[in-house]
């Protein structure tokens, strides 16, 4: 009997501007366990030192001269590769060791996989404070509790076969600009098709963001610009599976909404109150964990920032569902394009 082949994997990098982390990333996916890896990196018309550096890593490197975002630059990508399985890896991410291997053992072992998607480690990359250390936290956090088979994932690290590309099409090019939602898109549609999972197995330390007010502004716009997809998408529910749950953006905001009734009768104090306590206990098992992995020090910042992510994610959902109503370009967004099924 002869033995199986082992399948090339193709780990494509879309990069721009990221000097600071690029060489963690690309060197992570050269040194990978998996006996058969290339690995391409896409640089989308990066204006600092990004391509002289991993020029001198000993992989391929494709210069894009316009800046056209995220999914474009991975279709640059997929283009260029000759792998069996695209392992798609972000810029500021750096993969454990395993990761590849263990996402092909997947594939081999459930052949009709559509999409392994893996999970942020429980430490940043580069070390940039206590914003950082709360956004990574609460990311493993929730990705760990929903394991298993899923509908929604993400390109910072996960692998696709190729077939399933030729299946259903690649990265839709109308969608760019910073919070264009290519990838939960892209996610959606082969979960349309094909059997997906989450696993704790594929692992990748994220250089997240560390500044508050950056962080607010994406949560904001990236909510509002979901709403028509997880409109069109009903079916599949893709807001169960969002890092900030329903119930806790729900919970925020009727807290703070509900806070002017104070003026009325101080009695009313009770109904902003008793919001809050319902986010709180929404959010006590993340609090816990928090607690147990980081300690005390940070439970306070953590539910802070909790607050304050939910609060921006839902004036965003607010503000998108008000568009989604008035603008009827805005309601077809996320048709799908010509060419792709």
């Amino acid at each position: 009997m002869k033995p199986a082949k082992t399948p090339l994997v193709s780990v494509v990098i879309p990069c721009h501007n990221s000097r600071k982390t690029i060489a963690l990333s690309v060197l992570s996916a050269l040194h990978q366990t998996h006996p058969s890896v290339e690995v391409i990196v896409v640089d989308d018309a990066s204006t600092d030192e990004t391509p002289e550096i991993v020029r001198k890593l000993g992989c391929t490197l494709i210069e894009l001269t316009e800046n056209v975002g995220a999914g474009p630059a991975r279709n640059r990508g997929i283009a260029a590769s000759s792998g069996d399985i695209l392992f798609f890896l972000d810029s500021d991410v750096a993969l454990a060791p395993d990761a590849v291997a263990n996402a092909v053992k997947i594939f081999e072992e459930n052949p009709s996989y559509g999409a392994v998607w893996g999970v942020y480690g429980d430490r940043p990359l580069v070390d940039d404070g206590v914003v950082e250390w709360v956004q990574v936290l609460y990311g493993h956090y929730r990705a760990t509790r929903k394991l298993g088979p899923a509908r929604t994932g993400h390109f910072a690290s996960g692998a696709v076969p190729r077939w399933v590309i030729d299946d259903i099409g690649a990265f839709d090019e109308r969608l760019r600009g910073q919070y264009a939602n290519e990838d939960h898109e892209f996610s959606l549609r082969i979960a349309e098709h094909h059997p997906v999972t989450r696993t704790l197995s594929v692992v990748g330390y994220h250089d997240d963001d560390d500044q508050l007010s950056l962080i607010l502004r994406k949560l904001y716009r990236r909510a509002g610009s979901l709403v028509p997809l997880v409109l069109k998408q009903r079916e599949l529910k893709p807001e169960r599976e969002a890092t900030h749950r329903p119930a806790e953006v729900a919970a925020a905001f009727l807290a703070t909404t509900s806070l002017p009734l104070v003026l009325v009768s101080p009695y009313l104090a009770a109904v902003p109150v008793a919001f809050l306590t319902w986010f709180i206990g929404v959010d006590l098992p993340l609090l816990n964990y928090v607690r147990r992995t980081a300690g005390w020090r940070l439970v306070p910042p953590s539910a802070l920032l909790s607050f304050l992510y939910s609060l921006a994610i839902s004036a965003g959902a607010l503000s998108g569902g008000m568009r989604y109503v008035l603008d009827a370009r805005f309601r077809q967004r996320y048709r799908t394009p010509a060419g792709v099924h």
